[in-house]
C-alpha cells in the first residue's frame, strides 16, 4: 500500500490533475478548482412551471414540471463539464452534479426516474450512458425507483449539435421505442442537456401515446440559453 501511495504521489507530481475550466492544478477528487466551482452558473430554478425549461418544452409536449441545474453556453464551464462526462470517461461529474441538485431540490411523490437511453453502439463505444450517474445518484438520494427498461434507443442518429429545432425533431421522431413495461403514476424523465427540446419531447410524447394518463416531469443537468 505504501508503494502504491508513493507511486501515486510521483505520478501526480509529473502529471497533476488540472481544472477543466481554467487549467490550474487541483486535487484528484475534483474536476474544478475552488474558484471555478464557486462560479458555476446554477439556474436556481425550482421544479415548477415558472422557469425557462418548462416554457421551452410546453409547446412541444405535455409535462407537469421541468428543472435544469446549470446554464449551458458555448465554451462555458458547463459545456466543459458535460463534454468531459460524456466523452472523456468521467462519470463522477454526473454524481457530483446530482449531489448538488439533491441539496437544492425536494423531490416527493414520484413513482420513478426514467433516464433517456443511448443507442447500443454508442453505449459500447462510450462504456456508459452519461445520464445514468446523475439519474442513479438522484434515485438513491431521494429513494425513487430507477426505471431503465421503459425507453430504448433504436436509431443511432448522428450528432444534433448543428441542427435547428425543426431538423432535430424530424431526425429524432423515430429514434426511440417503448418496451412492454407498464407505467402508472408520476415519473421524472432525465437527460443531460436541454437544447431545442427535440429529444425530451419525443420521449414524453412517445410515453403519452401509450400511457396518456401518466404524469411526466423533466430534469436535465443543463439548459442551453
Amino acid at each position: 500500500m505504501e508503494i502504491l501511495t508513493i507511486g501515486r504521489s510521483i505520478f501526480d507530481l509529473f502529471f497533476p490533475k488540472r481544472c477543466l475550466n481554467c487549467d490550474s492544478v487541483i486535487s484528484q477528487d475534483n474536476p474544478l478548482c475552488v474558484s471555478c466551482a464557486s462560479h458555476l452558473p446554477f439556474t436556481h430554478w425550482h421544479l415548477d412551471k415558472n422557469n425557462f425549461a418548462y416554457n421551452k418544452l410546453k409547446v412541444l409536449c405535455k409535462l407537469n414540471a421541468a428543472h435544469s441545474l446549470l446554464f449551458f453556453r458555448h465554451e462555458n464551464v458547463t459545456q466543459k463539464l458535460l463534454h468531459s462526462l460524456k466523452y472523456e470517461n468521467h462519470p463522477e461529474i454526473g454524481i457530483l452534479l446530482a449531489e448538488r441538485c439533491y441539496s437544492e431540490l425536494k423531490l416527493e411523490n414520484f413513482t420513478g426516474i426514467i433516464p433517456v437511453p443511448i443507442h447500443p453502439k454508442k453505449l459500447k463505444k462510450r462504456g456508459y450512458n452519461q445520464v445514468l450517474p446523475y439519474a442513479q445518484t438522484l434515485s438513491e438520494k431521494f429513494e425513487i425507483s430507477l426505471i431503465e427498461d421503459v425507453l430504448i434507443r433504436i436509431e443511432n442518429n448522428p450528432s444534433q449539435v448543428f441542427k435547428n429545432r425543426e431538423k432535430r425533431l424530424n431526425s429524432i421522431q423515430n429514434a426511440f421505442a417503448l418496451t412492454e413495461t407498464p407505467l402508472d403514476g408520476h415519473y421524472i424523465l432525465i437527460d443531460d442537456v436541454l437544447t431545442t427540446g427535440a429529444t425530451i419531447s419525443t420521449c414524453v410524447n412517445l410515453i403519452h401515446s401509450k400511457f396518456p394518463k401518466v404524469k411526466i416531469s423533466v430534469m436535465t443537468m443543463a439548459c442551453a440559453i
